[in-house]
């Protein structure tokens, strides 16, 4: 027997799929989400688009990218390098994208939709290790001025217009 088949024997199931973790919180998102769309109250919309649609669209997406992502770490776990550092943890790319959003959170109200997602966008992006700045920006602004878009033309709701409102 080789060595690398004797380790993978004694590490078990859960070495190598730290991971889930990940899959995990995205239900725990959808269910927290399923829970608020259950608990709202809409007046004779029967819409094909509305208050609820795009609520239960994120729901499915979540599911399913959280059903993808839990047989891809299965099927494929990580092997420990070497070194002896996990591969799963990068605690500078979780700080950034934890830092990007309280700065969305904090920025939603006073900057605006637009400028506070485009900034999530960029920040989220960095995180996970994008290094070209100026197009991330200006992809978040087209994104975020897009779903803004979708919501005033489909929903007849504006999201927060921040400096925008200013206008």
């Amino acid at each position: 027997m080789s060595d690398t088949t004797e380790t993978t024997a004694h590490r078990g199931f859960w070495a190598g799929r730290a991971a889930l973790l990940m899959p995990a919180v995205l239900v725990g998102i959808a269910v927290f989400l399923g829970i608020g769309v259950a608990q709202m109250e809409v007046a004779g919309s029967e819409e094909l688009f509305g208050p609820k649609a795009f609520p239960l669209i994120t729901i499915a997406l979540l599911l399913v990218v959280a059903v993808l992502l839990t047989i891809s770490i299965i099927r494929n776990p990580e092997e420990p390098r070497p070194d002896g550092e996990n591969p799963s943890s990068n605690w500078r790319s979780v700080g950034i994208v934890v830092g990007t959003l309280v700065l969305f959170i904090a920025l939603l109200e006073t900057a605006g939709w637009i400028i506070a997602a485009a900034l999530l966008f960029a920040g989220v992006a960095v995180g996970l290790g994008s290094r070209r700045y100026g197009l991330l920006i200006c992809v978040g602004f087209i994104i975020s001025s897009l779903v803004q878009l979708v919501f005033v033309g489909l929903l007849g709701l504006s999201l927060p217009p921040g400096v925008f409102g200013l206008f």
